[in-house]
């Protein structure tokens, strides 16, 4: 009994260390919108707290439109941490363990996502879209949760809604495709996150993600992930296939330019 409580006291401090971490970092605001509370902390320039809240406020907005996420009951608090130099964020960010990226992760068990905005302000807009989205739909594929997430990582505002444009990811993707290491859909769809995060994760990040901005392209996104969302992973090939055509993505993204 005495060594399950020190064990036990071990754990809670541990677990209190890196939370510690967070709770020091300036609160910039807490925003809440239907069933969503953000908690906005950050180490960044005050200058720029109004445009964190903006950007927040817009995704929770559009991924809330987009993907047709319902109201209910209020979803725990979401917090969300800013970073505006690689420094600050792996000393915060690290203290969780191992950083699995150098612009930002989200962690659902503790519901804390992490964003380097030094790297880039996209990896904001990327990170949040990760709760969103995996809130309504708990058991979200790696490759959809990490597609979604991609497609927010590089938008603009455009009026009233996020435009997603065509950036970085698409070297991989056709590179891949010269190379023959694209995977099909049917592969794509039944990937593990094993296999979205390993060695070849930039292909299936890029893959994901140039598929989801083809079906917004063509206006099936929001209705190939509600049909996702309601359906066993057995059928999410035939549905991905259904909604959009393999070949003419190929042709499209063979062609496009970044």
């Amino acid at each position: 009994m005495r060594v399950l409580l020190i064990v036990m006291m071990l754990a809670a401090i541990a677990e209190a260390a890196p939370r510690d971490a967070i709770d020091a970092l300036p609160e910039i605001a807490t925003v809440k919108r239907g069933r969503v509370t953000v908690n906005v902390r950050g180490a960044i320039a005050k200058a720029r707290h109004r445009e964190m809240i903006q950007l927040v406020e817009q995704v929770i907005a559009d991924t809330t439109a987009r993907f047709g996420i319902a109201k209910g009951d209020a979803h725990p608090v979401v917090t969300l941490c800013l970073f505006g130099d690689a420094a600050s964020y792996e000393k915060v960010a690290g203290a969780f363990g191992p950083l699995p990226s150098e612009w930002g992760f989200y962690l659902p068990t503790v519901r804390i996502a992490f964003a380097n905005i030094g790297a880039s302000i996209g990896n904001l807009r990327h990170e949040l879209a990760h709760p969103m989205v995996d809130d309504d739909y708990p058991r979200i594929p790696a490759w959809l949760g990490e597609g979604v997430g991609s497609l927010y990582g590089s938008a603009r505002w455009k009026r009233d809604r996020f435009e997603f444009l065509v950036n970085y990811r698409l070297r991989d993707v056709q590179r891949a495709l010269r190379e023959a290491k694209l995977p099909t859909f049917a592969q794509l769809a039944t990937t593990t996150s094993k296999e979205v995060h390993g060695p070849e994760g930039m292909i299936y990040y890029g893959m994901a993600r140039y598929v989801l901005l083809f079906a917004e392209q063509q206006g099936t996104l929001s209705a190939l992930y509600s049909e996702l969302r309601a359906a066993d992973r057995k059928s999410h090939a035939k549905i991905l296939a259904r909604h959009v055509d393999e070949r003419a993505f190929l042709a499209w993204v063979k062609k496009l330019k970044y």
